[in-house]
């Protein structure tokens, strides 16, 4: 059973992961954006439309029998665990799930068990957010306690005026009123040049015993904090490493991490790693590095521990450096009239592929979240290497947007910094 929202793996990236090994039913979420893959997942297998009753979705996903339940969707995770429960299958428990999803709650747990001190608060209202950030006193990060991909992610300072930042909060309650906002102090990284300074660990895990199969680098943050694109293997010292995996492995325990795949984001900050966030699904293109390094299929790993698989596989090795770039879509409403000529990316050495995200005609839409235009896949024999190939790329892929009526010819590497007053404007 594959709960399917949107989330880190393609219908056809889940039906090729399980072959062989089961054969896969879409429980498709009830949103808008699931509901926009109910064609393509259709072609593809079974479907079961998800209601928002949870005794009456597990009726109907009883009928099916299933042997294991797996989702690749953050969205999914809550939803997932509350089926596996009534269906009696393993995955997350739903209070583990809860501290998945819930980052104010998980930011509690992992103060309680002694695993990282960040200091953060619940903010549901203005005052509490007044109150929060007079008690931190330096700058922050103001986040939705639910949600993922860096959407509506934003640097705060105590020094903005009140009514600045007042605005600002009541603009993101009103689109999370539910879960509410975190407030949290900004973790300050160190890294060398070109090099984030952050990294993830993927990691898998039965019945609470946990095996870290990778440590994977990224690429700078671009304003206020999207991704663009990660790396195997992390550029690291072995005490750093060490270091990360012991941390991972305290905040999986603290959060009752039990049986699936986890992919964890650390912070390299000058006093020792800390922990950003615990998810309790596989990454974004992971298995696309995995493929090109003879790594298991992660997919299929993830499907074969949600089937009671016990056997872990080690830590997954590389012979080059393999690394992927997203390049961002503008931070301002605009419409994709040309990308130009990627063949071009051909003469560049090392470039193994290119995939967009987006037909020309299409409103890649407007904000401050991750969204990727595309996927440039690479492979290098050093880091000085894969840093020379993005700088080419940046100033061989060349788009062309209509912004407020007027056409915008950009070179991939100004697009971070494209729309970005105006978002500070409409914020």
């Amino acid at each position: 059973m594959v709960v399917y929202d949107k989330g880190a793996v393609h219908p056809s990236e889940a039906v090729a992961g399980l072959a062989g090994v089961a054969t896969p039913i879409f429980a498709v979420a009830d949103t808008e954006e699931a509901r926009r893959a109910l064609p393509v997942l259709r072609h593809m297998g079974e479907t079961i439309e998800l209601v928002r009753d949870p005794r009456v979705n597990a009726r109907r996903l009883a009928a099916t029998r299933p042997a294991g339940i797996v989702t690749f969707s953050e969205k999914a995770v809550p939803t997932t665990a509350e089926l596996a429960a009534e269906l009696g299958l393993a995955y997350h428990s739903p209070a583990t799930a809860l501290a998945l999803t819930n980052k104010a709650l998980q930011r509690e747990r992992l103060r309680e068990a002694g695993v990282d001190d960040t200091r953060s608060s619940l903010i549901r209202s203005v005052a509490d957010y007044e109150r929060a950030m007079a008690a931190l006193g330096t700058q922050a990060v103001l986040k939705p306690a639910r949600g993922g991909g860096s959407r509506d992610t934003h640097p705060v300072d105590p020094a903005t005026p009140p009514e600045l930042t007042g605005r600002r909060v009541r603009q993101l309650l009103s689109q999370h009123a539910q879960a509410g906002l975190v407030l949290e102090e900004l973790l300050v990284g160190q890294s060398p040049p070109g090099i984030g300074d952050y990294v993830s660990v993927e990691s898998a895990a039965v019945s609470g015993s946990v095996r870290h199969l990778a440590i994977t680098g990224k690429f700078p943050l671009v304003p206020p904090f999207r991704e663009v694109g990660q790396f195997w293997p992390a550029r690291l010292d072995p005490r750093q490493r060490v270091d990360i995996l012991d941390l991972v492995t305290r905040a999986l325990k603290a959060l009752a991490f039990g049986t699936g795949i986890a992919h964890t984001e650390v912070k390299l900050t000058p006093k020792g790693p800390r922990i950003i966030e615990v998810n309790g699904r596989l990454g974004g293109h992971l298995n696309e590095l995995a493929s090109r390094c003879g790594a298991p299929n992660l997919v299929r790993l993830a499907a074969r521990i949600a089937l009671g698989e016990t056997r872990l596989p080690g830590p997954i090795r590389t012979r080059k450096i393999v690394w992927q770039y997203n390049n961002p879509a503008p931070m301002a409403a605009s419409r994709l009239l040309e990308v130009g000529d990627w063949n071009a990316l051909q003469t560049i050495s090392g470039i193994t592929g290119y995939k967009p995200y987006f037909r020309v005609g299409d409103l890649p839409g407007a904000g401050v979240m991750t969204n990727p235009l595309d996927l440039v896949c690479g492979e290098a024999d050093s880091t000085e290497q894969m840093l020379h190939q993005i700088d080419r790329m940046l100033d061989t892929l060349v788009y062309r947007f209509a912004v407020d009526g007027r056409e915008h010819h950009i070179a991939a590497r100004f697009l971070p910094g494209m729309g970005i007053e105006r978002q500070r404007e409409l914020t």
